[in-house]
């Protein structure tokens, strides 16, 4: 499944590099994050805040993106123990059309409890495909945009085997005219299905954040 994913993205970006100038970008936000696990044996909450820093570099049509997110959260209604929540990604994409970028490559989590009990560790590598689309509005100075992606496959610590893995993210981009300048706020959430259901883990958060772009 691996391989499949890393071959679809080299058709993607094939025949798309050449003598271009690269364009990098990069973003720094604050995501006030929750993390929610269902199981059989109830519910655990967590919320809190997290850094988000995000950076890209273009080359005509295609794009090399990562992005790092690290915060402590803290347990809703009662008194165990926050988790630390980590998570990092690694894409590589393509700008198929104008208002379309289709990306795929690895999103890794770790989500660990503060009070670092044994087996207190959750480890999770997703393989995703995604697609982003996004368009302006008000004149040029703001853009909405849509972000989804599948799991083509996942691996995790967790007894229940997984069944598929999806998300998203909806927002809007204010940029600053004659400035390198932009704001964003958005709302983004990642849900993982395990064990025919009997596991749901859900990630979700408000994002707002400044960006920076050379031109």
């Amino acid at each position: 499944m691996r391989g499949a994913l890393v071959l679809l993205v080299a058709a993607l970006i094939a025949g798309e590099l050449g003598a271009q100038a690269l364009r990098p970008t990069g973003s720094a936000s604050l995501v006030t994050a929750r993390v929610r696990s269902a199981v059989p044996a109830g519910i655990d909450q967590f919320t809190g805040s997290a850094f988000l820093g995000q950076g890209a570099l273009a080359m005509g049509r295609v794009e090399l993106s990562v992005s790092y997110l690290q915060g402590t959260l803290n347990h809703d209604g009662g008194s165990a123990a926050g988790r630390d929540l980590v998570e990092g990604t690694v894409l590589l994409g393509v700008r198929a059309l104008d208002w379309l970028t289709l990306e795929g490559g690895p999103h890794a989590r770790v989500s660990q409890s503060s009070a670092r009990t044994p087996r207190s560790t959750q480890r999770w590598l997703f393989w995703e495909l995604r697609a982003r689309a996004g368009t302006a509005f008000v004149g040029s100075a703001a853009q909405g945009y849509v972000e989804l992606w599948r799991a083509l496959a996942a691996d995790a610590n967790v007894p229940e085997p997984f069944d598929h893995a999806q998300g998203g993210e909806v927002g809007m981009i204010l940029r600053l005219a004659r400035a390198p300048l932009s704001a964003r706020v958005g709302y983004r959430i990642d849900h993982a299905v395990l064990g025919g259901g009997t596991r749901l883990e859900t990630v979700d958060g408000v994002v707002i954040g400044v960006g920076l772009a050379w031109r």
